[in-house]
């Protein structure tokens, strides 16, 4: 299995960078009372580190996204970047819903990497999975919904052979390769759009999932990085 970009994408977002995890072989059954309390604490490290949501807006990451969305005429400020729709809640009191250890192990990093985690249960992909624009009309549908919704031409999406993965980038997944406890073999991807977004960020990142994961869920774990100016695709599986 492959991921690709596109030549659209390479263009268009030339200092674009993604560190891929792949994960084979996990236990994501059950829950983890430590990995919990260490949300709980990552959740108050947060809260004393942005004293409200405009705090967090003024975030080098948080701004980068938001620029991220603008380039293909999403209004951030309705269609929120992931990463930036879960930290606002936190920053406002609330805690993190308990989803999976997997789950729960990238949102914890997300907490302190402010940057976007996204990902897929490998068995619910089909083909190679490409970064690349909508052309629009594309029937998607999100994770918990029954009906289909089109995608809207030159949003940016995840997709494989068949369907597409994700919309407005990281904004929203879709149901038929989202990650549940019963999920063995995962593939997770951490982007930089801009230069604002340091590439050891991301290695870092996905480092500290990996050890979580390897932690709560055991497993074989690799980390790969592409680099759109080296390379447009990569061997993920």
């Amino acid at each position: 299995m492959k991921f690709i970009i596109s030549d659209e994408m390479a263009q268009r977002y030339p200092d674009l960078r993604i560190s891929i995890l792949t994960v084979r072989g996990m236990d994501n059954t059950g829950e983890s009372g430590v990995l919990q309390a260490e949300l709980c604490e990552a959740e108050q490290r947060l809260r004393g580190q942005f004293a409200d949501a405009a705090a967090l807006g003024g975030d080098r990451r948080i701004r980068a996204w938001r620029e991220a969305y603008r380039s293909f005429n999403v209004n951030p400020n309705k269609f929120k970047p992931s990463a930036e729709a879960l930290l606002r809640r936190v920053v406002k009191g609330e805690p993190i819903p308990w989803i999976s250890k997997a789950v729960n192990a990238y949102l914890l990093a997300e907490l302190f990497y402010l940057l976007p985690v996204g990902g897929y249960d490998m068995s619910g992909v089909q083909g190679d999975i490409y970064l690349r624009l909508s052309p629009g009309g594309e029937p998607f549908r999100a994770i918990g919904t029954a009906e289909p919704e089109p995608t809207d031409a030159g949003e940016v999406v995840y997709a494989d052979n068949k369907k597409i993965l994700t919309r407005r980038w990281n904004f929203r997944d879709c149901d038929q390769a989202k990650l549940t406890p019963e999920s063995k073999d995962i593939a997770l991807f951490v982007e930089a759009t801009a230069a604002d977004i340091r590439t050891d960020e991301l290695t870092d990142l996905a480092e500290f999932i990996a050890q979580k994961i390897q932690q709560y869920c055991g497993g074989t774990t690799h980390i790969g990085l592409l680099d759109i100016k080296a390379v447009r695709s990569m061997d993920i599986l």
